[in-house]
């Protein structure tokens, strides 16, 4: 999935004499782009010029008098080549940086950058007046002498700054890079050595490590690298160069022995916990890794988030399993529900759907049996797999058209164990239990699904409950990436079929409803996996719910991606007011973004807008979640009031045993 990271050497440039600021270039006709991560943790690119615009320019002038916010995007505008755009603000990071060498020692790259080496002598020089010689204010001083011209000084300047402090990553890579070109690799490793045997020396080793690792000698490289972990484990880039060079040469028991024991993700580098976590994916240790990855999602940094999310798959992939046969004697009964999930188990949401006239004709959807060989005809624990959700999601997309676009009075009846286990028939179902799953209904819609490598099967049938006669018979074969596609055709074919018979039609009644016209695929195995979120109403039945994290996560991807559709919305919002009467700690990591979202759904005017409340409800303590509650305007709607009345008393700050539906 992700390659092991590690530190990279970058080949020295030495700047010439005279040269034109980085960013002053000629013109192109492609516009230059930067990668940005936004709330949700999506990376993507926008142009250089936007980006100096809307995100560096304005955070300059609001980081202005903070040392550490003012450094951070210095140096980031730095990796960018922007060296013009914050002359000012390393002038000013100089004046008020408490870190002196760092404050000084910024300013005077900023000045090489743009072609001042003798500014930059001058800044470097005033430094060492103020706190004295050290290896990095020296190592500078020698960058500046080198494109001022002065090879031989620059050298023996730079030899200086190594002795006060070996363990510079620029000016040790740079040393042993002239030493390689003037004299050979063994000059380079001969020197290497002599500075390794130093006390406070540490990053020689770690070069040391790295070359013999690289030369086939594994057991040297091994030795060096202790002794580099042993003197500085949560020195710089330490495990960083470990972990990466380990995971590379496919020694991922070493890597883990040796990273594992002593990597602190409040420290130390994020990369360092990639490296791990791939390593525990390549040597199929999916529980240490998982747990790993709960200490990982906790720091909360939606910059992390894409790739976190990839790993969690990984590791629900790695431990996932089929339904189990049942092997007592559960208690097995028929959940029915009138709406879709997404509208149940908060508190009365009825508000969000059309009212129905009950001497409508009844229709009855079931979950479709999953078929297969070996099965029999037994029932079988639904594990959230790809087939469990099929089971679920042509129902349940069905069954919310239904709700949506007809007057017809609709309801999932949904088999579960001990009142909240999925519950898979492994055959067709009969005529006994058609008439106990749905006797007093009208029509039923049933069917099965089956897998095979070529992908999946469905067979659909609408039939009539007086005479268990089959109206309508729908069969679909289809691959992974057509799921979306086929069951859209399916369920139009189904829900046509149940309009003849019920003399009807079946049509969008209210605005809140709308087929996704982009993400099918998604948005109907959001559909499968949000009805476990939904009979997961404990803490105790929270236990058996596959996967909780990778909900949210495919919750949230969807919302956004596909910003005009409701159900969409309301999905993501209410699985985390679900996960919060849960009392999971998970739904803390989605704050930042759930609140973005909320925020622009509130901007756009969107009908989910009203869910703010509930948001509110979720993260009580959030500030701006209480101004735009503040802000919002009363509601006219006497049902939708009472519920947001009902809601505090749901979601105390100290939450109660959860309810259930």
């Amino acid at each position: 999935m992700f390659d092991f990271f590690r530190k990279r050497k970058k080949a020295l440039v030495t700047p010439s004499p005279t040269f034109k600021p980085t960013n002053e270039m000629e013109p192109t006709t492609t516009p230059r782009l930067v990668d940005v991560v936004d709330a949700y943790g999506r990376s993507f690119q926008i142009p250089l010029e936007q980006w100096r615009r809307d995100v560096l320019k304005p955070n300059l002038e609001a980081k202005w008098n903070e040392p550490e916010g003012l450094y951070s995007l210095v140096i980031s505008a730095l990796r960018d080549d922007l060296a013009l755009d914050v002359d000012q603000a390393s002038a000013r990071l100089m004046e008020i940086d408490p870190v002196v060498e760092r404050g000084f020692v910024t300013r005077a790259i900023v000045q090489l950058r743009l072609g001042r080496a003798r500014d930059a002598g001058a800044t470097l020089r005033q430094a060492i007046l103020k706190v004295g010689e050290t290896g990095v204010l020296v190592t500078n001083q020698a960058k500046v002498i080198s494109a001022e011209g002065n090879h031989a000084l620059a050298m023996s300047t730079l030899d200086h700054s190594l002795e006060l402090d070996p363990n510079q990553d620029n000016g040790l890579n740079w040393r042993v890079a002239e030493i390689t070109e003037a004299s050979g690799a063994d000059a380079a490793r001969a020197f290497l050595s002599g500075l390794a045997q130093r006390p406070d020396a540490w990053r020689p080793q770690l070069l040391l490590g790295q070359l013999a690792i690289n030369a086939g000698q594994q057991k040297d490289g091994l030795v060096w690298f202790d002794q580099a972990l042993n003197q500085a484990p949560h020195g710089a880039d330490v495990m960083l160069v470990v972990s990466g060079e380990l995971g590379r040469q496919g020694l991922l028991n070493d890597l883990v022995q040796r990273v594992a024991p002593i990597y602190d993700e409040h420290r130390d580098d994020i990369r360092v916990g990639y490296n791990l976590l791939q390593a525990y994916v390549d040597l199929g240790d999916a529980s240490t890794g998982a747990a790993l990855l709960e200490r990982l999602f906790a720091l909360g940094q939606p910059a992390f988030a894409n790739h976190l999310q990839d790993f969690a798959k990984t590791f629900d992939d790695m431990i996932k399993q089929g339904p189990k046969v049942l092997n007592r004697a559960p208690e097995i009964s028929i959940l029915q529900m009138e709406l879709p999930p997404w509208l149940l188990g908060m508190e009365g949401m009825e508000w969000a759907a059309p009212s129905r006239g009950r001497d409508h004709p009844r229709v009855a959807v079931l979950p479709l049996a999953a078929v297969d060989e070996l099965s029999g005809d037994v029932a079988r624990s639904g594990r959230e797999d790809e087939r469990g959700r099929l089971s679920r999601a042509l129902p349940l997309f069905i069954l919310e058209q239904l709700i949506f676009c007809s007057d017809l009075n609709a309801a999932l009846n949904l088999p579960v164990a001990d009142g909240h286990g999925l519950v898979m028939f492994g055959g067709a179902v009969d005529d006994e239990q058609l008439e106990l799953m749905a006797g007093d209904f009208d029509l039923v819609v049933e069917g099965e699904v089956s897998q095979s490598e070529d992908g999946f099967k469905i067979v659909c049938r609408l039939r009539k409950l007086s005479d268990l006669s089959t109206l309508k018979r729908v069969e679909r074969h289809f691959k992974d990436e057509e799921i979306g596609h086929s069951l859209m055709i399916m369920s139009g074919e189904v829900l046509a079929a149940i309009g003849v018979a019920a003399s009807t039609s079946i049509e969008p009644r209210v605005p809140i409803y709308a087929l996704p016209a982009t993400r099918t695929n998604e948005y109907l195995s959001a559909l499968g996996q949000y009805l476990a979120m939904t009979l997961a109403c404990s803490a105790n039945a929270r236990d058996s719910l596959y996967g909780e994290r990778n909900i949210y996560g495919w919750l949230q991807t969807l919302a956004v991606s596909i910003p005009d559709n409701e159900p969409a919305q309301f999905m993501y919002f209410t699985a985390l007011a679900k996960g919060r009467r849960m009392k999971s700690p998970i739904v803390d990591e989605f704050e930042r973004p759930a609140v973005q979202r909320m925020r622009d759904l509130v901007r756009a005017g969107r009908y989910s807008a009203r869910l703010l409340p509930l948001l509110a409800a979720v993260y009580p303590n959030n500030t701006e979640l209480g101004d735009l509650l503040a802000s919002a305007k009363p509601p006219e709607d006497e049902s939708y009031s009472a519920w947001c009345g009902r809601l505090p008393s749901v979601f105390p700050l100290t939450p109660n045993s959860p309810s259930k539906f």
